[in-house]
Order: C-alpha cells, then sequence, then structure tokens
C-alpha cells in the first residue's frame, strides 16, 4: 500500500496538533497539581529542616557563567524521610502538609505562592494556540486548493450555482 504526499501531510498536521494539545494539557495539569499542594500547604503546614547532601554543577556551554549548580536535600518528617534537588543557595527549608505528607515543598516556591503557575498558564497558551493556528492554516490551505482545482477544471469558484 502507498501512502500519497497528501496523506503524509494530514498525518503530519495531525500529529504536530495533538502533540500541541498534549503539552498544553501537561501544563495545564501541571498548574491545578501545584496550586493544589500550595492550598493544601497553606491551610496547615510544618517547617521542616533539610541538610544538603551534596551539590552538582551542570554545565550549559563553554562560558562558566551559564553554569548552573543544583542541590540534593534531604529532609525527615514524622519518620519518614524525604529528598529535593534544588538550586544552590535556596533556602533548605520546606513545608510538609501534616494530614497528607504527599504535598510538600520548599519555602523559596512556597513563598511565591501561585504565582510560580504563571509559566504554566502561558506555554498551554501557546500551545492551544499553536494547534489551533496549525489547524485553520492547513484548512485555509486545503479551501485554496479545492478552489484552484475546481477553477481549472472550468468551473467557476465565485460563482454560485443556484438549485
Amino acid at each position: 500500500m502507498r501512502i500519497g504526499r497528501r496523506h503524509a501531510v494530514h498525518a503530519f498536521v495531525v500529529l504536530a496538533v495533538l502533540i500541541q494539545l498534549g503539552f498544553a494539557a501537561a501544563f495545564l495539569v501541571d498548574a491545578a497539581e501545584t496550586n493544589r499542594t500550595y492550598d493544601a500547604l497553606a491551610g496547615h503546614r510544618v517547617a521542616v529542616q533539610g541538610h544538603s547532601v551534596g551539590c552538582v554543577v551542570i554545565v550549559n556551554g563553554r562560558s562558566p557563567t551559564h553554569n548552573t549548580r543544583i542541590c540534593r536535600v534531604d529532609y525527615r518528617y514524622s519518620g519518614r524521610a524525604f529528598t529535593a534537588v534544588i538550586p544552590s543557595g535556596e533556602t533548605t527549608t520546606f513545608f510538609v502538609d501534616p494530614l497528607d505528607t504527599s504535598y510538600r515543598m520548599n519555602k523559596a516556591n512556597f513563598e511565591n505562592g501561585p504565582v510560580a503557575t504563571a509559566g504554566d498558564l502561558v506555554f498551554a497558551s501557546v500551545a492551544a494556540f499553536g494547534a489551533l493556528a496549525v489547524t485553520v492554516v492547513h484548512l485555509e490551505h486545503l479551501r485554496t486548493r479545492r478552489a484552484l482545482g475546481r477553477a481549472s477544471h472550468g468551473h467557476d469558484p465565485t460563482s454560485r450555482s443556484r438549485s
């Protein structure tokens, strides 16, 4: 079975739109999870002091000014051990929800509050708009090709038949 160029283009457009919508959904879910954690910790939280286990430098290029230093921090609450990776220089204080220890956040992120989800919402909006733009451009291209195809076969695309 031979797949024509037109089918390959349609498949690519559908795949591109689905990927963009998938990214949009992922960013929206991430924003919702961050808000849920923040809301739980805003209601009740316990501050826990962590200790740095070690740090690494991630080289982002040839210039040493573009390097990123991150640290692994361990902390304990109510007999359970937790680990986090944070940028070097941030506080090692973490907040834990005493009612549900799955809700945890470092103090620096908590102090930013729900504002930290703005980036997720922007990326979700851009991805959704990209999916819409690809769809509209593709459909407009198909409409133009059909009109040109009818015109080349003796049909006037601007005239309307009265039936």
